[in-house]
């Protein structure tokens, strides 16, 4: 059993509100277990970043629970990458409480209180990697997504469906999306799991640069990516017609879709992206819109950077010696 003291960051405003709600059984929980904790609540954007960034200054020894979704824990994840320290970052326990809730998807936990204290109790700690992005002016980390292009558009407009549930509020943002958004035209140059240097280039609907297959609350992108085998995935999709879309959309929500002529899937460990025209783009991480327009974005893969504590791995099943 930990007895170390669980440091708690938790974004009462996720997923409408139900934040708040949320932090109150997590206390009452937390209190009936015996388990020692602090609650630290978000008043706005970059509080997350600001509390775990400045946890060495209140000298804790425990691990952090992050209360909210993929923004929060993106929020979280730039603070501890943030620390200039020799000893090892805290390990990440997640209530998942967000709108899509992509990076729980990467865990074998179930979410709720009681895995979660299951998980505190007696989780192990697993290394996941986590991606790197320089662009003008800055640099970020990214636990799980990286997207330009129609991804950009789609998040511009969900807050007009923030009363739907997660998968159903990215699909509606992107049907309004599609009305309007012009393919970009762009050029990703990458290095594979070899060290063997690449480009692709065209006018693309949408570049993904994931660490876990799912984005927008269940589209699987890159359903062969794991957050731990040392690569980034990318996927990248060239002008498609909307009776196209509507054929690949299915294939992408069961995670069957494959390398196409005009779809490609890949791994890497570096890649720079760029408009063939030089002018600047929009980006986002994490499913939060950056503020910065850039020119360039340098990309590259921090293995095992960040430690989360989740369930162990089953043992697998000897069968019945046939």
């Amino acid at each position: 059993m930990r007895d170390e003291v669980v440091e708690v960051i938790a974004n009462p405003g996720s997923a409408g509100g139900r934040g708040a709600r949320a932090i109150d059984r997590l206390r009452k929980r937390l209190d009936d277990e015996g388990m020692p904790h602090t609650i630290h609540r978000t008043d706005g954007p970059g509080d997350a970043h600001r509390w775990a960034r400045e946890r060495p200054e209140r000298d804790r020894s425990g691990p952090i629970l992050v209360l909210g979704g993929d923004g929060t824990l993106h929020e979280v994840a730039n603070g501890l990458m943030a620390l200039e320290t020799s000893e090892p970052r805290p390990p990440i326990a997640l209530l998942p409480v967000g709108t899509g809730n992509d990076f729980h998807r990467m865990l074998r936990s179930e979410g709720g209180l009681d895995p979660l204290v299951q998980v505190l109790r007696s989780g192990v700690e697993r290394p996941f990697d986590v991606g790197r992005v320089r662009f003008d002016g800055g640099e970020r980390v990214f636990v799980n997504l990286l997207g330009i292009g129609l991804d950009v558009a789609v998040l511009e407009r969900r807050a007009r469906f923030r009363l739907l549930p997660g998968l159903l509020q990215y699909l509606a943002a992107l049907m309004v999306a599609l009305v309007r958004f012009r393919p970009i035209p762009m050029a990703v140059e990458y290095d594979d799991e070899s060290g063997s240097r690449h480009r692709l280039e065209g006018r693309t609907l949408l570049t993904a640069v994931t660490v876990g297959p799912s984005v927008g609350g269940g589209f699987k992108l890159s359903p062969d990516a794991r957050p731990d085998d040392g690569l980034l995935d990318l996927f990248q999709v060239e002008r498609l017609s909307p009776g196209e879309i509507m054929v690949h959309l299915p294939r992408v929500l069961r995670g069957t879709q494959r390398e196409g002529p005009r779809i490609h899937l890949r791994t890497l460990r570096t890649a720079e992206i760029s408009r063939l025209d030089g002018s600047r783009f929009s980006f986002e991480l994490d499913g939060e819109l950056m503020a910065e327009d850039t020119s360039r974005l340098e990309i590259e893969l921090l293995p095992g950077a960040l430690t989360f504590l989740d369930v162990p791995e089953p043992i697998p099943s000897m069968g019945n010696g046939r």
